[in-house]
């Protein structure tokens, strides 16, 4: 009986030499397969950075896929059509991962970075730190924020932090930067820090920082602290939108709010531990008069007591 592979086994099964002698010599000849042994060659001399590859795979996916092209009949066998687009897509991850480098956090994780300039970074909970390698070895010191991280910068050029509610530059320092959805925050710990979004330009000494809340007017804020409390796992807001701060338990304990009953406008000073989900709850729900309760759905329902 002919053997068969589907698309997604045929690689693996040359790799590990699973094939029948037919397929295995008919796929030798191909161009194919002499991509494949450069890219295998390359491969194995090259150490990937510590991100999240499945991101990385999506991206290529997204950036390679063709449009839709009229019907016809292929004179090729599938498998080899398969080898040829794996080849293009480990092509581009392997010149991807080269370029761009990229760390992520999940649910209640947190990550230490060492930059190529010897700068350091801690990554909160469920957050995306970016940079482009090359710019770097230009002495272009930019990276992408999506989250919350605290940063230890070395001296030298100029170090940009770009979110999505502004930018942060420095040339040598010690500050935090949590940005969410409609919520901006920035903290300086040491040196200086200049802050630019569309409505205002601050520069930060240390014990000062910068909200912004949605369309609010911006606030300065004044702090004693040597260091950002997550870090030591706790958080801690002062005046906060109750959102943010519902937002920050989703993120260390991977759970989600049901918040119909309650009144979400409210502020909240306070802190709450990162390791125990039961007693954050009631940090944050006691002095606000909350109840809370899981619901059939696993989801945390809040209501007034």
């Amino acid at each position: 009986m002919e053997q068969k592979y589907t698309e997604d086994t045929f690689l693996a099964k040359w790799l590990s030499k699973e094939l029948t002698e037919e397929d295995r010599l008919a796929f030798e000849k191909t161009p194919a397969f002499k991509e494949y042994q450069k890219i295998i060659k390359k491969m194995d001399l090259f150490e990937a950075p510590s991100f999240q590859q499945e991101r990385v795979y999506k991206n290529i996916l997204e950036k390679t896929q063709a449009k839709p092209k009229a019907k016809v009949k292929s004179l090729i066998p599938n498998w080899v059509s398969a080898v040829a687009a794996s080849v293009a897509i480990l092509f581009g991850l392997f010149f991807f991962m080269n370029s761009d480098t990229e760390y992520t956090t999940g649910f209640g994780e947190q990550l230490a970075v060492v930059l190529p300039d010897g700068s350091k970074v801690e990554l909160n909970a469920k957050s995306i730190l970016s940079f482009d390698k090359d710019e770097w070895k230009a002495g272009k010191r930019n990276l992408f924020l999506e989250g919350e991280a605290y940063f230890k910068v070395k001296k030298g050029s100029k170090f940009t932090v770009n979110t999505g509610s502004g930018d942060v530059s420095v040339l040598g320092t010690q500050f935090n930067v949590k940005e969410a959805k409609a919520y901006f925050e920035v903290k300086c710990f040491e040196g200086k820090v200049s802050v630019v979004n569309t409505t205002d330009s601050e520069i930060l000494t240390p014990g000062k920082g910068y909200r912004k809340v949605a369309d609010k007017a911006s606030e300065k804020l004044i702090f004693e602290t040597t260091a950002p409390t997550w870090i030591a796992g706790e958080s801690t807001f002062t005046n906060a939108p109750l959102v943010i701060v519902l937002e920050e338990l989703e993120k260390q304990f991977q759970i989600q709010f049901e918040v119909d009953l309650i009144n979400t406008d409210r502020v909240f000073t306070g802190s709450f531990s990162n390791k125990n989900k039961e007693l954050a709850l009631q940090t944050v729900c006691a002095p606000l008069g909350f109840k809370f309760e899981v619901t059939e759905k696993n989801t945390i329902l809040l209501s007034k007591k």
